[in-house]
C-alpha cells in the first residue's frame, strides 16, 4: 500500500490571509461590535499577518481582531493561548458562529471577490490536478470542507469531496490514522505549517513536516523542535513521487 499524503489547506495550499482578515474584520466590527467601518486599514493588516501563525481555528481570527483592537500585547503562542482561555467558551463560540456568518455573508453576496481573497499558491497550483488525481491525496484542514471545495472549483482543480476532510472535532492527528486503518497504509506524511499541530502526532506511521512557506515563526524553523522542515522543491520531489500512477 502506498503512502498516503495529507495536505493542510490555509497556509500550505492557499494563501488565505486577506480572506481571513476581511471575514474576522467585518465579524469583529460589523457584527460582534456593531460598528459600521468601510475600510480595512493598511496598519490593520500588517499586525494581523504578524499574529496570524498562531491561529488554530475559525475563533481566533476574531480574537486577533480583539487584541489589536484593544492593542494588547502578544508576542508567543503562549501569550496568545493563555489570552484564548481568559475569554471562556461561550465567547470563543460565539465568535466561531460569527466568522463563518461573515465568510458566508461575502460568499453568497459577492462570490467572485471572495474567490479573489483566496490565492493559491504557485508552486502549489501548477501540481494539485495531477496530485488530487491520486486516491493517496487528501487535504485535511480546520476550515469546512465546502469552502475548500469552492476554491478548488474557481481554480478548476478537481478533488473528490471525500479526501476534503474538516478536522474541528476530530483533531488531525486523529482523522489520519483513523484513514490509515480504513484504508491498511502504513504509512503517511502531513504537511502542515501550524506547528503544535504536528508536535501533537505520536502515531509512529505519521511523518510530521513543517511547510516553510506558509504562517510560521522563525523559531519554528530555528528552534530544537523534532520536525522537519519542509522547502518548496522538496515538496514538489517528494510528491510527485509518493502519488504518481502506479505503472
Amino acid at each position: 500500500m502506498k503512502t498516503l499524503v495529507f495536505l493542510d489547506f490555509d497556509g500550505v495550499i492557499c494563501d488565505s490571509h486577506a480572506e481571513c482578515l476581511v471575514s474576522s474584520w467585518y465579524a469583529y466590527y460589523h457584527l460582534y461590535l456593531e460598528k459600521e467601518l468601510r475600510l480595512v486599514s493598511l496598519s490593520l493588516r500588517s499586525q494581523f499577518l504578524i499574529l496570524r501563525p498562531f491561529v488554530r481555528s475559525g475563533e481566533d481570527f476574531l480574537l486577533i481582531q480583539e487584541i489589536i483592537d484593544k492593542k494588547f500585547p502578544i508576542s508567543s503562542q503562549r501569550d496568545f493561548d493563555i489570552y484564548s482561555e481568559k475569554k471562556g467558551k461561550t465567547l470563543l463560540k460565539r465568535y466561531k458562529e460569527l466568522f463563518y456568518t461573515a465568510r458566508l455573508k461575502y460568499l453568497r453576496e459577492d462570490r467572485d471577490y471572495w474567490l479573489s481573497l483566496n490565492r493559491l499558491y504557485p508552486h502549489i497550483e501548477k501540481k494539485l490536478s495531477s496530485w488530487a488525481a491520486s486516491p493517496c491525496f487528501y487535504i485535511l484542514s480546520t476550515k469546512k470542507s465546502e469552502y475548500i471545495l469552492e476554491i478548488l472549483l474557481s481554480n478548476h482543480i478537481d478533488m473528490p469531496p471525500g479526501r476534503v476532510l474538516c478536522s474541528n472535532r476530530t483533531g488531525k492527528t486523529g482523522i489520519i490514522t483513523r484513514e490509515l486503518n480504513r484504508v491498511k497504509s502504513l504509512k503517511a506524511v502531513f504537511i502542515d505549517d501550524q506547528i503544535d499541530h504536528l508536535l501533537s502526532v505520536k502515531d509512529h506511521r505519521i511523518e510530521p513536516l513543517l511547510a516553510s512557506w506558509g504562517y510560521i515563526q522563525n523559531e519554528w524553523i530555528q528552534g530544537n523542535h523534532a520536525v522537519q522542515v519542509l522547502e518548496t522543491d522538496d515538496l514538489i520531489a517528494r510528491l510527485d513521487l509518493l502519488l504518481k500512477p502506479h505503472e
